[in-house]
């Protein structure tokens, strides 16, 4: 059975990658790659860019695709990335509360400042799976003692 945390980042990825295909197919249904470039001034490869890393697309670039394409689709995706993204914070928020688990000591475990835990759960497109395997792998560990 995955732990809730890794649960959670799988779903967070899986969801970043519809908005991606979504961006994708609708851009192609209904603009063009030169539309695109106009209404976000961006290059072709900043474009693609965005499409392999959906979770730095900025909020104002979703607001003007979803113009261009006249779908409210992709916005709505984008939301609930956002969602899956803080249910993935609260997650390993609520795993670190039933182990009782410090975040001081998660951080030593991880190798990392506790500033940086906390800006990443305050913005999770910031974890990476490495980190979410270890930090599942600290709970793991600490459940089963």
């Amino acid at each position: 059975m995955e732990s809730p945390i890794k649960q959670a980042y799988i779903d967070y990825q899986e969801k970043l990658q519809a908005l991606a295909q979504t961006i994708k197919a609708q851009v192609r249904e209904n603009a063009s790659l030169k539309a695109v470039q106009t209404a976000l001034k961006i290059t072709a490869s900043m474009y693609y860019q965005r499409l392999k890393y959906p979770q730095n697309i900025p909020e104002q670039e979703i607001g003007a695709l979803t113009k261009l394409v006249q779908n409210d689709t992709i916005a709505q995706l984008y939301k609930e990335t956002i969602e899956f993204g803080q249910q993935l914070s609260e997650s390993i928020a609520e795993s670190l509360r039933n182990t009782d688990i410090t975040v001081t000591f998660l951080c030593k475990k991880l190798g990392i400042d506790p500033s940086s835990y906390h800006r990443k759960q305050k913005d999770p497109r910031l974890w990476n799976q490495a980190e979410i395997e270890r930090i599942a792998q600290v709970i793991e560990t600490i459940e089963r003692l």
